[in-house]
């Protein structure tokens, strides 16, 4: 009965962490991006391209644990 009352809890708890983890991975982008236009050297385009790789890992995991948690 009390896991019946606290499941939903931890799962908005679990989708929350994981909206707030993917803003700061935005951000991480934004700045990768900032630091690209300010500082050009040649691996300037490998390390952007891991940071929207790392973003949409990110936001990919919220859709995945939304269906996942959602049963």
């Amino acid at each position: 009965m009390l896991a019946e009352l606290i499941a939903p809890i931890i799962k908005l708890g679990i989708l929350i962490i994981l909206v707030i983890y993917s803003i700061f991975a935005l951000l991480i982008v934004k700045q990768v991006d900032n630091m690209s236009k300010t500082l050009r050297t040649p691996i300037s385009p490998l390390v952007r391209a891991i940071s929207i790789i790392h973003a949409g890992v990110a936001v990919g995991l919220i859709v995945l644990m939304f269906g996942a948690l959602n049963d």
